[in-house]
């Protein structure tokens, strides 16, 4: 019988974090630290599902400009800007603006609408329309999900809409899967809360480990071999100043009233044809000026994310943003910055794994997947 194999990915989780893991007594003895990717999660999990770079698979930020002649789907949304800001602008609404949207346009992907200004709705996307967990492919690549399912495994993966503290059970109720992928998201909201190693990430951590130990105990009581492999996206930096970039945002809108225009917590996105807007974000001294050009080798679609950036050096957010306020820890920087790092540590050595692209090319030799080959450990 061939072992079976839990992956557990821990968003947020980066060297330092590891630590947690393992103080909380996570017994893994091989582990290692991934070169991350430009962006935010929805890219960077698209990539360790994929092995792919974000310019092939398409995603590097939660919003991209909709670059389509016939109107956005997100269009709908822009009716919440009739409500007053106060208002339209709370968690709540948000919440349930974004599940209705869900239902009635067939979404099933992760959508949150943050604090995205109403009218901008008409010009936006989001590239996440479909589960990544349950769908074929991310932008025409196969993930090692869909590898897995195709080659007629038992596939067992959690919900990651449900409470964390009740995914564990998705994994019991296929207790002979051959992989089991279990969802861990509280870590990031720890420490966007927190900022550090706290006590409430180490109450985090003992937890998370329990609910390791529960799926190993799962597909152990069946007699089966147990390999695991726990891995991160990327780490997190406290925040240390807050740059507010309303005044910029306005000078971009009054030069170009037609330029793309979107504020990360760490990253400004702009498209524009105007000369005079290149110059003020070009000279911008808050943070890094990026180029279509340095753009495109980090691997961007510059089309739908922005023909320039500026992006904030680590530890540094904009507040307020169109994804959200005031943080104390935050990821999304250069690729070169420390809290671009991902964890990952496992049952057993996994030669030539350096990247985040490298996991999915391992996972299919783990399971012995047809046509994935093999390595001796």
């Amino acid at each position: 019988m061939k072992p079976a194999l839990l992956f557990v990915f821990v968003d947020a989780l980066g060297p330092r974090q590891a630590d947690l893991l393992v103080e909380a007594g996570l017994q893994l003895p091989h582990r290692t630290s991934l070169g991350g990717v430009f962006g935010y999660s929805s890219g960077a999990l698209a990539t360790l599902l994929t092995g792919q770079g974000t310019a092939a698979h398409g995603r590097m930020c939660l919003f991209a400009r909709w670059a389509d002649q016939t109107p956005s789907p997100l269009a709908p949304l822009r009716w919440l800007g009739l409500l007053p800001r106060s208002l339209h602008e709370r968690e709540r609404v948000r919440r349930w603006t974004s599940r209705w949207f869900a239902r009635k346009y067939g979404y099933s992907g992760y959508i949150a609408l943050h604090r995205v200004p109403p009218e901008l709705f008409s010009t936006l996307q989001l590239p996440e329309k479909d589960d990544i967990f349950q769908t074929n492919n991310l932008g025409g690549y196969p993930t090692f999900l869909s590898q897995a399912r195709d080659a007629g495994l038992r596939v067992a993966v959690s919900d990651w809409r449900k409470p964390e503290a009740e995914r564990i059970r998705d994994l019991q109720t296929l207790p002979q899967a051959d992989l089991s992928f279990l969802y861990l998201s509280g870590l990031d909201a720890v420490l966007h809360r927190t900022g550090d190693i706290t006590d409430s990430a180490k109450q985090w951590a003992a937890a998370a480990v329990r609910w390791i130990h529960q799926a190993q105990h799962t597909l152990t009581a069946h007699n089966r071999q147990v390999s695991t492999v726990v891995v991160g996206d990327h780490g997190m930096a406290p925040v240390g100043r807050t740059v507010n970039p309303t005044k910029l945002v306005k000078r971009i809108r009054q030069l170009d009233p037609k330029a793309f225009l979107f504020v990360d917590s760490t990253l400004l996105r702009v498209t524009s044809s105007s000369q005079a807007v290149r110059q003020i974000v070009a000279t911008y001294s808050e943070g890094t000026f990026v180029e279509q050009t340095d753009l495109e080798k980090l691997g961007v679609n510059v089309d739908v994310y922005g023909n320039s950036m500026i992006v904030l050096p680590e530890g540094t957010i904009f507040s307020p943003s169109f994804v959200g306020g005031n943080v104390r820890g935050m990821h999304g920087y250069l690729p070169t910055g420390a809290s671009a790092q991902a964890a990952l540590l496992s049952s057993m050595a996994l030669p030539d794994t350096h990247r985040l692209e490298d996991v999915a090319r391992v996972v299919p030799k783990l399971l012995e997947l047809p046509g994935a080959g093999s390595w001796s450990c």
